[in-house]
């Protein structure tokens, strides 16, 4: 689940909303320092945001410390201190549901599947026009093999939002997975109508090329898929894709 891009609202919104508390510190300033730290040198973020939370960080230092947990790899911990850290936050309730999504996030890849769609399930409760939210809780549905109720997220998360490119792809793996291979084709294609960079995508639709024995196309978009990102799972997949499919033939 790599749904990430909700960390950026984080920054603006803690940022703006603390910007009235400077004093001798800076919060605003200091939330957006500790979020860089987080991904250059997460264990450096997790000491400066517990020190910062002493000197009155409050749920801005709180979330860098939860966000600095995840990226070291504790999942658990990190997953529990944003739960409760959305439990305990006075911000609207939209902002809790992102904070339970990063949280569904930690326990996901804590490979706690239940855990991370309750959560969701949380967050959708309170934000329940979220796309965003149905997409990450259809992959964690669709990783379960629940498929109806995959696509059921899917389709919703496409209903709020037509151009959303990773609910596409989400629902075109699951079409495949059901052998419902046209509705597959038809979703990874649109998706690369919408972003023709999209590794995943092009290698979804490498698999249903393979499947149909077009081997000279799977290979052009396995080889697509690694050139957007050689050193990601995508693009690691993708090349064991080809190798079995040269050993194969």
């Amino acid at each position: 689940m790599k749904r990430q891009a909700f960390l950026a609202a984080f920054s603006f919104l803690f940022c703006t909303s603390m910007a009235a508390q400077a004093a001798s510190i800076n919060h605003g300033e200091q939330y957006s320092a500790c979020m860089n730290l987080v991904r250059q040198a997460p264990e450096d973020a997790f000491d400066t945001a517990l020190t910062w939370k002493g000197l009155g960080g409050g749920e801005a230092a709180e979330h860098c410390i939860a966000t600095a947990l995840i990226a070291m790899k504790r999942y658990k911990t990190g997953a529990e201190r944003l739960e409760k850290l959305a439990d305990i936050s006075r911000r609207p309730k939209e902002f809790k549901a992102q904070i339970l999504a990063q949280a569904a996030q930690g326990w996901f890849l804590n490979d706690d599947l239940n855990r991370a769609r309750a959560v969701l399930s949380t967050a959708i409760s309170l934000d329940e026009n979220n796309a965003e939210l149905y997409v990450d809780r259809g992959h964690i549905r669709s990783t379960q093999q629940h498929y109806k109720d995959a696509l059921d997220d899917l389709n919703k998360a496409l209903g709020l939002d037509d151009l959303n490119v990773d609910a596409y792809v989400f629902r075109g793996a699951v079409h495949r997975l059901t052998e419902n291979f046209d509705a597959a084709l038809l979703d990874i294609n649109r998706a690369l109508d919408l972003n023709p960079a999209h590794g995943e995508a092009y290698l979804e639709r490498g698999m249903l090329h393979r499947i149909e024995s077009k081997n000279d196309l799977a290979r052009q978009d396995w080889m697509r898929a690694i050139e957007q990102d050689p050193h990601s799972k995508t693009a690691q997949t993708a090349r064991l894709n080809l190798e079995k499919m040269d050993v194969k033939n």
